[in-house]
């Protein structure tokens, strides 16, 4: 904790209640979002002549529309902050949300899902950028571990409620219940959230800046679209930047496929209900919010701030448990939900870590909010992949399961290549 932090008690308490309603934003975001994933068994039970893929192309359509809202977003959000943006943003999911069961036909879904995705992109780099505004960078991987839970804990509260909702009521109320309760967070948000320590009256917090922009023009303040064009320039030409994005698409890849389709799974090869499959599942984020709980504390307290390590070791752990997938005897779900916890807890440390803390410490210092939209732009990239992929995978295999955890397998061991010749980087403060 700062000097400034310390000596003034009111700072401290504006810097928790941001972190909260971050943290409360997002996670309902993700009331919204994985929802179908729990509610794909039925709607492909409502549609039996659609196969594996073609439901898959669903979540691979918004994952190709949340890429290009990440840049356009990312960029915007520069300009006019999270509390503008995420609010018109989660309007836009709840009301696609509340349409959904509208749609009869694939297409439709298709295109509800889509401007979800647009949505959706405005969450995640406009969190970091602002909770980066409002602290020092010796804390940084730390606090967005922490902040990073929100996703784990959404993901886990989303799959309970729909899968109770599916099992009790059917798979519209999924979305509709969802879509209701967002309604009142983003008054909340809207009202109490303030984008910089400056906008509630305090003094800049943020205290990093970065050796190759010792020798660049001052960084233009944002009021300008000459000054975000400036700040869009120089992220886009960082190359170790792009590094770790390219690493990025390649690991969110793996995450979508298990967030996408391990109920799918669970009801498929374990012979689970919906509801049951769905509480099994919640094991992945649940146990990932322990995962990105030891990455952040552990990258700032045994790595010195070096994010690179202690992604490569977890991306490498998660590769072992990907192969130890094939080995889950058919019906034994409990076996299978150890082994997913493992790859929650595996998946959520680098993911936290590559999307965050890591981008934040790479690029301009007041380019967090467009250097987290190029890195999960090129995530949500790799994530068309885990829709219509993996469903062409499970298709072409007959339903065979092992040929996806195989694939799975091999990919994280590409990121953690691309992640050594950024091994030793960090934050650089003043």
């Amino acid at each position: 904790m700062t000097d400034i932090e310390n000596a003034n008690p009111r700072l401290r308490s504006s810097q928790l209640q941001v972190f909260w309603l971050l943290w409360g934003a997002y996670a309902s975001y993700y009331l919204c979002r994985v929802n179908f994933a729990v509610a794909q068994p039925q709607i492909l039970l409502s549609f039996p002549g659609w196969t594996s893929a073609d439901i898959g192309t669903i979540p691979s359509t918004y994952a190709a529309v949340y890429a290009l809202g990440q840049i356009v977003n990312g960029t915007l959000g520069q300009r006019y902050g999270a509390r503008r943006m995420m609010t018109i943003a989660l309007l836009i999911a709840s009301a696609t949300n509340l349409l959904f069961p509208l749609a009869t036909s694939l297409n439709g879904m298709r295109l509800l899902w889509a401007i979800n995705g647009w949505g959706q992109s405005a969450g995640w780099s406009l969190m970091v950028h602002t909770l980066s505004n409002w602290n020092t960078s010796s804390r940084r991987g730390t606090l967005i571990g922490r902040l990073s839970t929100c996703y784990t804990v959404g993901n886990v509260f989303s799959w309970i409620l729909a899968g109770y909702l599916c099992d009790k009521v059917g798979w519209h109320y999924a979305f509709i219940v969802p879509g209701l309760i967002l309604l009142p967070m983003t008054a909340v948000f809207f009202l109490f959230l303030r984008d910089t320590p400056e906008e509630a009256g305090f003094p800049p917090v943020r205290d990093d800046i970065h050796p190759e922009h010792k020798g660049d023009s001052p960084a233009p303040s944002g009021t300008n679209w000459d000054s975000t064009l400036h700040i869009l320039k120089i992220t886009l030409t960082n190359r170790i930047l792009w590094i770790l994005a390219i690493g990025f698409f390649v690991m969110n890849s793996v995450r979508y496929s298990f967030m996408n389709w391990s109920v799918q799974y669970m009801a498929d090869y374990h012979g689970r209900s919906i509801k049951n499959s769905a509480l099994t599942a919640v094991m992945i984020p649940l146990i990932g919010s322990l995962g990105a709980l030891f990455a952040g504390w552990a990258s700032d307290s045994l790595f010195g701030k070096r994010r690179a390590p202690v992604c490569f070791i977890m991306l490498l752990g998660l590769a072992a448990v990907c192969a130890t997938m094939t080995f889950v005897p058919k019906g034994d779900w409990i076996m299978a939900t150890v082994v997913l916890s493992l790859a929650g807890f595996m998946i959520y440390g680098p993911d936290m870590l590559m999307s965050g803390a890591a981008t934040v410490d790479l690029s301009h210092p007041k380019a967090a909010s467009m250097a987290t939209g190029l890195t999960m732009s090129l995530g949500a990239l790799g994530a068309i992949f885990s829709g219509v992929g993996i469903g062409y995978l499970k298709d072409m295999a007959h339903g065979n399961w092992n040929l996806v955890f195989w694939v799975l397998a091999a990919m994280p061991l590409i990121p953690a290549l691309l992640l050594i010749p950024i091994w030793n980087a960090r934050p650089k403060v003043k």
